[in-house]
């Protein structure tokens, strides 16, 4: 729900849900937000819903009017992040379902110059804080659980500042690579452009933290307010730092008027600049960790549930089997395997279910099942374009479905013929005879991509001898110490000699052996494996 967040007259951090009914701020009790200050009119503003659930402000004809980002409005509509000035009081106007754009920095000047009048001060200068200055600090970065990230640190502790320091716009940005780029992860009053302008900030206020090690303020009293300087009439910054290194900045200004900062705003700022670059640092890593054990233990576990639904390759007195799987470090996710349909018809099922945990496994096993049973079931019917489209309708339409690549051949001798379908697997090879090859290239969509997708048996003539070579893509990947893949061109140039035609066995043996002696120690990030079915 939307809400106003702001400081009573007390300096507590207060927060007005908004509803249907408008919501008025002013100086008098009936107002739903009440400010004993001169500056303020009796009705002051209004905020009311419109009818596309929106939230607009209205000035209502006061004195000192209304701003928005610290650009006079008489009426405005309102996107999250906004701060509202009244008097001398600045409201936030936040809407928690809308998601925030990222910023760029085209609203730094290509300036060298500091603005006029300014003041700074070293990072090692010794911090004067108030008792309630450093009780307020000290919840800046309260309530982060472990998930939090570094932007949404940023994001909400921006705000607390902005509120805090009664400023109208302000950013937290993160060193770039360069070594003058910033990079903006959280804005407030920066995103867009209000009442016909968007006053830039000096780039080089803005750099000077992370490039001097300072924190400064400007002017230094409402007589050096020059509104024609081309930047905002006040502004202050400090560095965002971790263990005392600049990391970055956190800004914020005033574009208008002649309320300028006090010195005691520096000494703010440069504390929330270490706790807020501190809790950043301190939760990205805590998050990395944590995720880097938890993703060790669930694949192991993954790994173990894999291992144990691998089948070994049948004994076949018709066709010759050849099977060869080797886990991957990172993912896991291949299953082969070699059906007897009959005497003389097998069906070999290749599925890659890409090591994306349980789902992909308990997707790959049903795939392997459905057609398994398919070829037992209806032995002289089997139809594999009807198994695919089936399969591919229901992954397609499941809640979290992962993209599944599978190959499926049915080898018949009876009917001389192999049927085929390859949806996202490399083409297998059929070595029909010594250095002589044929690439089964025909190319599906992966299972669940499109639910009414239809696939296409593909058959070719069966010769009497032959070795039908399958692999998967991780098997194709896999590198040596120095990044280069293994290749498909490695596999076809072995399989082109003429020694290798032999058994099953040693044809795979063979590309097994290549494949690690390519890899040279090196282990494969996904599982390698290499299936090879032969006749005669």
């Amino acid at each position: 729900m939307p809400e106003l967040r702001y400081l009573d007259d007390s300096g507590s951090l207060k927060t007005l849900l908004l509803g249907a009914h408008p919501a008025i701020i002013g100086r008098v009790n009936s107002c739903d937000i009440t400010f004993v200050d001169d500056m303020i009119s009796r009705e002051h503003t209004r905020f009311e819903r419109e009818s596309e659930g929106r939230y607009r402000v209205r000035d209502l004809g006061s004195r000192n009017k209304t701003y928005v980002n610290g650009q006079q409005i008489t009426e405005s509509l309102l996107i999250p992040g906004d701060v509202i000035r009244v008097g001398d009081h600045v409201l936030e106007y936040l809407e928690p379902s809308l998601k925030r754009q990222p910023l760029n920095t085209d609203f730094l000047t290509p300036d060298t110059r500091d603005p006029a009048d300014s003041d700074w001060v070293k990072l090692k200068s010794p911090l004067t804080l108030s008792l309630e200055q450093i009780e307020k600090l000290a919840s800046l970065a309260n309530d982060f659980g472990l998930t939090s990230r570094a932007e949404d640190i940023a994001e909400s502790c921006l705000s607390k500042i902005i509120v805090e320091l009664q400023a109208e716009r302000g950013f937290i940005a993160v060193r770039g690579e360069e070594k003058q780029a910033l990079r903006p992860i959280a804005h407030r009053g920066l995103e867009r452009e209000v009442a016909g302008s968007r006053m830039p900030v000096s780039q080089s206020f803005a750099l000077a933290p992370v490039l001097q090690k300072v924190a400064g303020c400007y002017p230094q009293s409402p007589k050096k307010v020059d509104l024609k300087a081309g930047y905002a009439a006040a502004g202050i910054i400090a560095p965002l730092t971790f263990r005392g290194t600049p990391i970055g900045v956190i800004y914020a200004d005033r574009p208008t008027g002649n309320q300028v900062f006090k010195p005691a705003s520096v000494q703010y700022l440069l504390a929330a600049g270490a706790i807020v670059g501190s809790a950043m640092a301190a939760t990205s890593k805590r998050l990395n960790d944590t995720i880097g054990q938890q993703e060790l233990a669930w694949l192991s576990s993954i790994k173990r549930a894999h291992e144990a639904l691998q089948s070994e390759p049948p004994v076949n007195d018709t066709f010759d089997v050849f099977q060869k799987s080797n886990g991957g470090m990172s993912r896991c996710g291949d299953f082969c395997e070699v059906v007897r349909v009959d005497d003389h018809s097998c069906l070999l099922v290749l599925v890659d279910a890409g090591g994306q945990g349980a789902c992909g496994l308990a997707q790959a096993v049903s795939i392997r099942t459905a057609l398994e049973t398919a070829a037992r079931v209806y032995p002289e019917h089997l139809d594999l374009a009807s198994v695919f489209n089936m399969l591919n309708e229901r992954i397609a339409q499941t809640v979290g479905r992962q993209l599944i690549a599978c190959l499926a051949v049915v080898c018949d001798l009876s009917a001389g013929r192999l049927s085929y379908i390859n949806a996202g697997m490399p083409p297998p090879v059929l070595m029909v005879g010594p250095g002589r090859l044929v690439t089964l290239d025909q190319p599906s969509l992966l299972l669940g991509i499109d639910a009414t997708y239809l696939y296409e048996t593909t058959s070719i003539e069966m010769p009497s001898q032959f070795r039908l070579v399958s692999f998967t893509d991780g098997t194709i990947d896999a590198t040596n110490t120095s990044a280069e893949p293994f290749g498909e061109r490695r596999i076809h140039d072995l399989l082109l000699e003429p020694a290798s035609f032999g058994p099953s066995n040693h044809v795979g043996t063979q590309a097994h052996d290549a494949l690690q002696s390519h890899a040279a120690g090196q282990a494969p990030e996904d599982d390698t494996t290499i299936c090879v079915v032969g006749h005669g």
